[in-house]
């Protein structure tokens, strides 16, 4: 008969999340300053694009520079 031993490792590893209160409202802070600053640059770009419509882009480039005072 043949006699083999049968070798197994067992490994545990346990983790635990220490993270404290503060950490929490910081992470949900800058989640939701992130969440309002890409609703505005959307916002901005939508503005963008309707003036480019209703206006042309040529006009947009001169106010732009009339803006500026450069003209």
């Amino acid at each position: 008969m043949n006699n083999t031993t049968l070798k197994v490792k067992n490994r545990t590893q346990v983790r635990t999340a220490t993270g404290t209160a503060s950490s929490v409202v910081a992470g949900q802070a800058l989640g939701t300053v992130g969440v309002a600053s890409g609703l505005i640059g959307l916002w901005a770009v939508a503005c963008m694009v309707g003036a480019v419509v209703t206006q042309g882009p040529l006009a947009l480039v001169t106010g732009w520079f009339s803006a500026m005072g450069v003209m």
